[in-house]
């Protein structure tokens, strides 16, 4: 058996790639590849050589800070040939990036695959997605298949490439000034221990000496991880947004805000029991070694000393409304459990409300609204099914929740017409 090489690839120079998984690789020994779009990044992170992250430790108010370095960077649009060697050889490679990207990355590997299988390289490739998206690996394993032509190109994918979801935990804000001021390429994140990942997606060993929590189940516990955990950050910032606050923690100081992201995430709770079945262990075993409360939850002291602004939580706010992710997703459960997902909707209505001219997701939204009307928004952006009479009943409140907090005269607002 070949030796398994001690670099990674990660595809994407953000928060979690620098901040979360770059961290845990680098700590473990590994050489860390980073496969960003940008020539512009990966210049600048070759030139510097290094670069900052600021770790906030759970009970402090100030981050610790320390350099990850030993690493290489290359742009995918800019050198995409230096970047199909680099996933022609790794063993491991890792993905953080935005559904858009997610069409380029599985043609990426897709080519990396044909470049394995013309060398003749039989090692394993193992792809752990960081990614707060249900069914993203499906979504990329289809990509990946569709540039694939010949049979020992696919029988390359499905005997030697694993593709399996990760749970990332630790948060990553933008920095702060003096950060910035510090090093222009830092990271700033909250702590977390190690990287959840799935231990049956594996076609190869799992890394050694990496900080990495094999566990089973991950679909589940990937939808436990956004309808019970990402779902009370989606309420905050989404009500947030529509109540003109810059932070996150001003929206857990404000009493109806808080109200409604803790009511709402029960709903969410209770919606996830109907679907899914993860035992209260397992539940609980998604938060081994993390400073939540009980339900996953943290508690409002802590989240009001986060520092996080309002259009990050609440960034791409079109995935978050989707119909199988944090909001929708549990209040269909909900309501076909006879449930009315009240707080749900009311987040769902103030994502309609998300203004962020830098956000083309929140920028998508709004010209659907100004083109189409919000009913027809409500619908595409929701995926609702208007044949079903219960689906028909998440629309309504949608739409009711929207107008309450419009400034509209109710004489120019079409309601139940």
């Amino acid at each position: 058996m070949e030796t398994v090489k001690k670099e990674v690839a990660l595809i994407g120079a953000g928060k979690i790639g620098k901040g979360y998984i770059a961290d845990l690789f680098h700590d473990a020994g590994y050489k860390i590849i980073f496969l960003c779009h940008s020539l512009k990044q990966a210049q600048a992170l070759r030139d510097q050589g290094y670069y900052t992250v600021f770790k906030y430790l759970e009970g402090q108010e100030e981050p610790i800070e320390y350099k990850i370095d030993n690493f290489e960077a290359v742009s995918t649009a800019e050198e995409y040939e230096q970047a199909l060697e680099v996933l022609a050889r790794v063993n491991y490679a890792t993905v953080h990036l935005y559904p858009s990207a997610f069409e380029e990355v599985g043609h990426m590997i897709a080519d990396a695959i044909c470049r394995r299988v013309e060398e003749g390289n039989q090692q394993t490739l193992d792809i752990m997605l960081c990614l707060n998206y249900m069914e993203a690996d499906q979504i990329i394993l289809k990509h990946i298949r569709e540039k694939l032509q010949t049979p020992e190109q696919r029988r390359y994918l499905e005997e030697k490439v694993g593709v399996g979801m990760a749970l990332t935990f630790r948060w990553g804000a933008n920095p702060r000034p003096y950060m910035l001021e510090k090093d222009p390429l830092c990271s700033c994140v909250a702590e977390s221990p190690d990287l959840p990942v799935d231990a049956e997606a594996f076609k190869g060993p799992i890394p050694e000496g990496v900080a990495l929590r094999p566990l089973t189940k991950m679909r589940e516990r990937l939808a436990f991880k956004l309808w019970g955990g990402n779902v009370n950050g989606a309420i905050t910032a989404n009500l947030a947004m529509q109540k003109g606050y810059k932070y996150t923690y001003q929206g857990t100081l404000d009493d109806h805000i808080y109200l409604a992201s803790e009511l709402g995430t029960r709903e969410a709770h209770f919606g996830y029991d109907q679907v899914y079945h993860l035992t209260q262990e397992e539940k609980d075993e998604n938060l081994k070694g993390r400073h939540y409360g009980k339900d996953g939850k943290r508690s409002r002291e802590q989240m009001t000393k986060r520092v996080d602004e309002v259009t990050r939580v609440g960034a791409d706010p079109a995935r978050k409304l989707a119909r199988k992710d944090r909001l929708i997703g549990p209040a269909i459960a909900c309501i076909k459990a006879g449930r009315v997902p009240f707080f749900l909707t009311k987040a769902a209505a103030a994502g309609f409300y998300f203004v962020n001219p830098a956000d083309a997701s929140a920028c998508a939204i709004q010209k659907c609204i100004q083109e189409e009307g919000i009913e027809a928004a409500i619908i595409k952006f929701c995926e609702l099914n208007m044949e079903d009479a219960e689906e028909r009943m998440i629309f309504q409140l949608i739409l009711g929740h929207y107008y309450e907090m419009s400034e509209l005269d109710p004489v120019d607002i079409h309601y139940c017409e």
